[in-house]
């Protein structure tokens, strides 16, 4: 009977070291050899920019809730926010009629100050070379400067052409949109519209070249192709898309895009280019060189947005419609390649109003924000008030 019990216990015993041996390999994996993965939000941020409204919103694209995925409010800006960017854990907004670049702190929503780009320089868009360096357009005077980030000042004053507006970096080079569109106390007038090119090495303007009329957004496909959007006069011109070889400088192709085009941006995937007109969203085909979506057939799902992103990592479109009645009724839509929509945020609130641009970031469950430096992909005219 002893025998036969520490038999009995002997097994026990051993089983129980195997179960805990077991348990404790089943913990370890769980906790040492497991690898620690932080999971990402990706956050749509939204500036609102009706007057005397001017606020920034944050929307969580991965909360199951719209209603509760919006952050309303979370910083003040500055008057007349024309663009936003995203770099690192910093949003920067070019605030035109304040004369300066704000930056605002997305892991607290805290504003770090502001760039002054000059008394009457009235800044409109900005193109983040790295997280120390950026070049912002200034129409007032005729000029980008090269800004220091991190100790908030300009660096460098580049003389451009005729009232600047748009602006994109590639190939160690920056193009910028000369307008050439002058107002004369009565009506605008148009000039020459060109395209000025600037070395990011010597901070020097290499080339100019002519484009057709009221040139204001650039954007690219990443690779060697400047897209220059012509706007033409908002009556007898129409609007045209320049594209240009970033590796000689020189036009490739001038598209007629048989309408008044608004904003524009890149699925650099299928090397499409959409752009909003006052029917919805045309489509450019970069490949074939030539409209493939035109404004008879235009993508309805597009129609009055005021500016909109695309976000490569996901292949979706991010198109916010601004209320610029002040009803707040805001919105920011969330849309496929043919126009469906997926998914609808009110952006509109009691303080900020008037929603008309949005760029993307990703930010971690620790707050730390980390974005792909996709420069200029929500530049549209501003003051272009939806009828």
């Amino acid at each position: 009977m002893s025998k036969n019990y520490n038999q009995s216990l002997l097994q026990t015993s051993f089983l129980s070291v195997s179960c805990f041996l077991l348990f404790s390999l089943y913990l370890a994996s769980l906790f040492i050899i497991s690898p620690v993965v932080a999971q990402q939000q990706r956050i749509a941020v939204v500036v609102n920019g009706l007057s005397k409204f001017e606020t920034l919103s944050v929307v969580n694209l991965d909360h199951p809730d719209p209603k509760k995925a919006v952050s309303a409010d979370i910083a003040q800006l500055g008057v007349a926010p024309n663009d936003v960017q995203v770099i690192g854990n910093f949003a920067y907004i070019v605030n035109t009629y304040s004369d300066n670049v704000q930056a605002i702190n997305l892991k607290t929503g805290g504003s770090l100050g502001v760039i002054s780009t000059g008394i009457g320089s009235l800044p409109e868009k900005i193109a983040l070379l790295n997280d120390d360096r950026a070049y912002v357009t200034c129409n007032g005077t005729d000029e980008v400067v090269l800004i220091d980030l991190k100790g908030k000042m300009v660096l460098q004053r580049i003389q451009t052409g005729s009232k600047p507006w748009g602006l994109t970096i590639l190939n160690k080079k920056v193009y910028v949109a000369n307008t050439a569109a002058v107002w004369t106390g009565q009506e605008m007038k148009y000039g020459q519209s060109s395209v000025s090119v600037i070395s990011t090495e010597t901070n020097q303007l290499i080339k100019t070249i002519e484009v057709p009329t009221n040139a204001t957004s650039v954007t690219s496909d990443a690779n060697n192709t400047v897209l220059v959007k012509s706007t033409g006069d908002y009556s007898q011109v129409l609007g045209e898309l320049t594209l240009i070889d970033s590796d000689k400088d020189n036009i490739k192709k001038q598209i007629s895009l048989k309408s008044t085009p608004g904003a524009i941006t890149v699925n650099r995937n299928k090397q499409q280019a959409y752009i909003l007109t006052p029917s919805g969203a045309i489509v450019v085909d970069l490949i074939k060189q030539r409209l493939v979506v035109k404004p008879s057939s235009a993508l309805q799902g597009f129609k009055g947005g005021f500016s909109m992103t695309f976000d490569h990592q996901r292949e979706l479109f991010l198109l916010v419609v601004a209320d610029w009645t002040g009803g707040g009724q805001d919105q920011l839509l969330i849309l496929d390649s043919n126009g469906k929509e997926l998914n609808r945020y009110n952006t509109g609130t009691k303080n900020g109003k008037g929603s008309s641009f949005v760029a993307l970031a990703d930010i971690n469950d620790n707050n730390d924000v980390s974005v792909q430096l996709q420069p200029n992909q929500s530049i549209i005219f501003w003051g272009q008030v939806k009828q």
